[in-house]
């Protein structure tokens, strides 16, 4: 590559070379891609839904169950030994107008049942049966759900071949019931809630049957196809359902929600709804007015000292709803386990705190307002599909805003901080034949704000070979922002030769003017890196119950030809006999310049780093349950940090829950930036614990209270100053200077009732106490806690309805 220090490089013939080569790549393998025949369907009765009159309460004991018939072929596939499982497991399909029922039989021991309740899409070791269902039976989108023991729900999407996503809640009923000789599961998944293409009077279903047995800890399904294996939604099996042709939908959740805030002295009260119009069964039409769902669900706490955004998940009901076909590549998804998350459409930008205001001398804003959300206006919506082709396009508005800043004397003054607007338009072209897919798309997103509007445009291109030992995904992006042009390239490619054993390559190209971060996410730009990683899985062993080994290795260099960015990890986890598990790693970072971390000051020189990390767990699936972890790494100039832990759980019965967590890192050398040139080095203790106690009186009525905090005291070492040649040498620091000591105090304290009142209806009442506290004055962790709980940065109580209105 030619690049010098310190030109600008716009590596405009790299990237057309390679964006030219990876769609010369499509084409090749899209014409060598052979076809193979789908699997036996099933044809399930239909039923009148009056006549039939089925009640979801988890008993399969209506007539029309009787008459139905089951598939019974599961195979033990976590771990993949796809052996015959211990005991039976039976799934029967009825289908009416209005949409698919869906009942399983459970044969167990009655003894060795675990049920457990949670919230909704809470992932714990429990009994529970999970159904995807691909309602064009075509491989290209799907949902699925989840019925546990006990009654709770879990739902979400996936997309080609294997990206699940529990970011989407549907409109479905469920329930469970304990037998004689096991349990039993019943779903009723309306048609409405799916984007269901029109079609003729014959559809094709894809569906896939996984059963979780706790005790065992092991996943039984129908049909078999283990996470070793490349295919998914290209190999379901399928139904075949006749007359089904979904009506016009029209459903409107209007909410309110009533928030006091103690330390404010404010009381604020908020109306709003969602609307959702699905003229047509290949169309849904979708608006907000004035949402807020923001102070219902905490996102975790961080401590984030670096140059580098940390990635929150969108929680917004209406937001999720049909996000799926925004994502433009495995990345977005945080699905992909080979390099971190990219996304061109982060809905969580939609309002974030406002922006700084543009003012000469204005030297900070206040705390409350810099991390105060904004309020929306509204945003809408349009989803559909006509075909092979699917698309998408979002706008959203967001109300001004009032913030408070501060110039250099101190002197406060208000300032009127106009609200951003959004748009995102997404196509995507797709086509599945064979156990082949092949899909090719677009999007274009567009940021207005005060002074600074940003577009990005992006051209995606996915292929899966029939056999899926092939899978390639790759995207061309081009960027505006601030009147500069960027430009990014992204290319992954998937190769698994044979169950159990998978290789991932990744390329990406950024330049140094490719900037999505308006609406869209990318951790770094100005990069060129390139990535590896394999993992095997062995189920055939006799001393364990299964092993999964895993390498990874990554290289990168800005486009001034400094490396930047490069590892070498190995990793072995081992599943035992009696269910628990051992993880050891260990990695290797060679020494590299950090461009980042100076925020703007020159990149400096780090050294060479290990890092070795060991994990135990014991079986999740026990009333009384916990583990150790811990390790040891080297800092940036290889002075040695340590930390450990534990966390334990309880689970006496299925209604109630008590889990504990604590983390504890004594850090040296701890290297961070100044001001200028300038750094400090810190000797530091951190600790972060967690706790959670959740009581259910039904899978429907939760009560939670959680806490988390997280308290650092840093002490300085060594001051150090970037030199001519990028090397940290000592500098001297006036006599008269303040220390460089300083302490961080994050606590959340949070109560929190729900009553599902029904799919998609809930009550809330949430307690919320906490905040940050930047302490100059050494206080002790147990005084910067009660500090926080005693003057916190937020004290507010939410009560929230929302309720779904039509069909």
């Amino acid at each position: 590559m030619d690049v010098e220090r310190g030109r600008r490089v716009r590596p405009t013939g790299i990237f057309n070379a390679l964006l030219t080569c990876a769609l010369g790549l499509l084409s090749a393998m899209a014409v060598a891609l052979p076809s193979t025949d789908g699997a036996g369907a099933v044809r399930p009765p239909r039923i009148d839904d009056q006549a039939a009159d089925i009640l979801i309460d988890g008993r399969l004991d209506e007539a029309a169950w009787a008459r139905a018939p089951f598939q019974d072929d599961f195979v033990v596939i976590e771990p993949d030994t796809l052996a015959s499982p211990d005991h039976r497991t039976r799934v029967q399909f009825l289908y009416s107008d209005r949409g698919l029922y869906v009942g399983v039989t459970n044969e167990q021991p009655p003894q060795s049942l675990v049920p457990r309740l949670s919230g909704r899409d809470a992932r714990i070791n429990r009994d529970s049966v999970s159904i995807t269902i691909d309602p064009t039976g075509s491989g290209l989108f799907g949902y699925w759900f989840s019925v546990s023991l006990g009654g709770s729900l879990t739902d979400g999407t996936v997309l080609p071949e294997r990206q699940f996503s529990n970011q989407w809640d549907g409109p479905w009923n469920g329930a469970s019931a304990e037998t004689a000789n096991g349990w039993t599961a019943e779903y009723f998944l309306p048609w409405s809630m799916m984007a269901m293409p029109q079609s003729g009077d014959e559809r094709r279903i894809g569906f896939y049957v996984s059963r979780k047995v706790a005790y065992l800890d092991q996943r039984w399904a129908v049909p078999a196809l283990p996470s070793t294996t490349p295919r998914f939604m290209s190999a379901l099996r399928s139904l075949v359902i006749r007359g089904v042709q979904p009506s016009r939908q029209l459903t409107f959740y209007p909410f309110s929600a009533a928030t006091v805030d103690s330390r404010e002295g404010d009381f604020e009260s908020k109306i709003g709804a969602d609307i959702y119009w699905r003229p047509s069964s290949n169309l849904q039409v979708s608006g907000t007015l004035n949402p807020d769902f923001g102070t219902v669900v905490q996102d975790d706490l961080v401590v984030n000292l670096s140059a580098f955004e940390v990635f929150f998940n969108e929680r917004r009901p209406f937001f999720l709803e049909g996000q799926e076909v925004f994502s433009t590549s495995p990345r977005a998804t945080g699905s992909y386990q080979n390099g971190p998350q990219l996304t061109l459409l982060n809905t969580r930008r939609i309002g974030a705190p406002p922006a700084r205001p543009s003012f000469d001398g204005l030297e900070s804003i206040s705390e409350a307002d810099r991390t105060r959300l904004s309020d929306l206006v509204g945003a809408t919506k349009v989803t559909g599909q006509s075909g092979a082709f699917r698309y998408g396009a979002l706008a959203a508005l967001e109300q001004d805003s009032e913030v408070t800043g501060f110039l250099s004397d101190g002197e406060a003054i208000d300032f009127a901080v106009k609200g951003r607007r959004f748009g995102a338009v997404r196509g995507l072209w797709e086509q599945s034949e064979g156990g082949a897919y092949q899909g090719l798309g677009g999007m274009i997103t567009a940021v207005g704000q005060p002074g600074d509007d940003g577009f990005v445009g992006a051209l995606d291109g996915h292929l899966l070979s029939a056999g899926g030992t092939w899978k390639l995904d790759t995207q061309a992006m081009a960027s505006q922002a601030e009147d500069r042009l960027g430009g990014g390239l992204i290319t992954d490619v998937v190769f698994t030769p044979k169950q159990g054993r998978i290789h991932q390559f990744a390329f990406d190209l950024f330049d140094r003017d490719f900037d999505i971060n308006d609406f869209g996410f990318l951790r770094r730009n100005d990069l060129v890196q390139v990535r590896y990683r394999y993992e095997q899985t062995r189920s055939d062993l006799d001393h364990v119950r299964d092993r999964q080994t895993r390498f990874r290795f990554g290289y990168g260099e800005n486009l001034d030809g400094l490396h930047v960015a490069s590892g070498v990890f190995a990793e072995r986890e081992w599943t035992f006999h009696d269910l628990s598990k051992f993880r050891f790693e260990t990695g290797l970072r060679p020494a590299r310049w950090d461009d980042r971390n100076s925020f703007g000051n020159g990149p400096f020189r780090i050294e060479d780093r290990g890092t070795v990390s060991m994990r135990w767990s014991s079986n999740d699936g026990l009333e009384l349950s916990g583990g150790l972890f811990g390790g040891v790494r080297q800092e940036d100039l290889q002075d040695l940090t340590y930390s450990g832990g534990g966390f334990v759980s309880w689970r006496p019965s299925d209604r109630f829950t008590a889990r504990m967590e604590v983390e504890y890192t004594d850090r040296s050398g701890w290297l961070l930036h100044q001001e200028d040139q300038d750094f400090t080095t810190f000797d530091a203790i951190q600790w972060a614990p967690e706790f959670a106690l959740e009581y259910y009186f039904s899978a429907r009525q939760q009560l939670r209270a959680s806490m988390q905090w997280i308290g650092l005291q840093a002490t300085e070492q060594e001051f150090l100053r970037i030199a001519e040649d990028g090397r940290l040498v000592p500098r001297t620091r006036a006599p008269d200077a303040e220390a460089d000591d300083f302490s961080i105090s994050n606590a959340i304290l949070q109560f929190r009732y729900r009553w599902e009142i029904a799919p998609l209806s809930d009550l809330f009442v949430v307690y919320t106490r906490g905040g940050s506290l930047d302490d100059p004055d050494g206080r002790s962790f147990e005084e910067m806690l009660a500090r926080n709980l005693a003057r916190p940065d937020t004290d507010q109580l939410v009560v929230m309805l929302r309720y779904r209105l039509g069909s």
